[in-house]
């Protein structure tokens, strides 16, 4: 379903008017012909998606490697690449497939997404911030909410916080379950004093998935504030039992005697 019109404007202006560059306007359909992965190397991108959700960033790298062997012309691929080295801990190498996948494909919404949220690791806000609205304004992208959800987090991690509630509630307006959107906005009211506000957020984000173990933390730190002992210790226990299942499922550490 194509979103209205009308309320892709609001948000794209809105964007602009909340601090970032200039937005373009929306491209015509039609004006652009994309290039199209090809099916050995979009075969290569799943598997390297599904060996990056196993933790196996090294295995999905690899995978990553032969999409962009089988289809140097294929953004996603690029993209792919420069998440797997992301996961690995090599982020300059990343941004240099980030370019190149911005480069093959400037109006793609997912390439600026990834892009720009590459540039909100590396600090460089108002760069991050100007490629999300640039993705916002793909109608191809079927995912906006991901991109209005990474410019509230950006602007949140820089301290601009009324840019990144604007973009969390837009986020939400679009998507009311949008899990990251809605702990954003709980850690934005947790930071303004108002615990009441946060919980209230926090509780529609559990209610769509478990919480992670900083969002865990921020309920501990939420319901502590409220005075509300009992659910902070719910919490403290949800969040030690986290930590011990991923401590499980770590490969053990080698211990052996270290060499003469």
């Amino acid at each position: 379903m194509r979103r209205p019109d009308r309320l892709l404007h609001l948000l794209l202006t809105a964007l602009v008017l909340a601090g970032c560059a200039s937005a373009p306007a929306p491209r015509a359909a039609g004006r652009d012909t994309p290039h199209h992965t090809s099916p050995i190397a979009q075969r290569s991108i799943n598997a390297a998606q599904a060996l990056l959700e196993r933790g196996d960033a090294a295995g999905a790298l690899v995978e990553a490697e032969l999409a962009v062997k089988s289809d140097s012309r294929s953004a996603p691929a690029r993209v792919m690449r420069g998440t797997a080295l992301e996961a690995l801990g090599r982020g300059l190498e990343a941004g240099d497939d980030y370019k190149q996948a911005l480069r093959l494909s400037p109006a793609s919404g997912p390439v600026l997404n990834a892009y720009g949220a590459w540039l909100c690791r590396a600090g460089r806000t108002d760069e991050a911030l100007k490629a999300f609205s640039d993705a916002i304004a793909d109608e191809a992208y079927r995912q906006p909410t991901q991109a209005l959800a990474n410019a509230g987090s950006c602007a949140s991690e820089a301290g601009r916080d009324e840019q990144a509630e604007f973009n969390f509630r837009a986020a939400l307006t679009l998507a009311p379950q949008q899990a990251q959107a809605l702990s954003g906005m709980a850690r934005l009211e947790h930071r303004r004093g108002d615990a009441l506000k946060a919980r209230a957020f926090l509780q529609r984000r559990e209610a769509v998935a478990p919480l992670t173990a900083p969002e865990l933390a921020l309920a501990i730190e939420i319901e502590t504030a409220a005075g509300d002992a009992r659910a902070a210790a719910r919490y403290r226990n949800q969040l030690a039992t986290l930590a011990a299942e991923v401590e499980a499922s770590s490969p053990p550490s080698d211990t052996g005697s270290s060499k003469q």
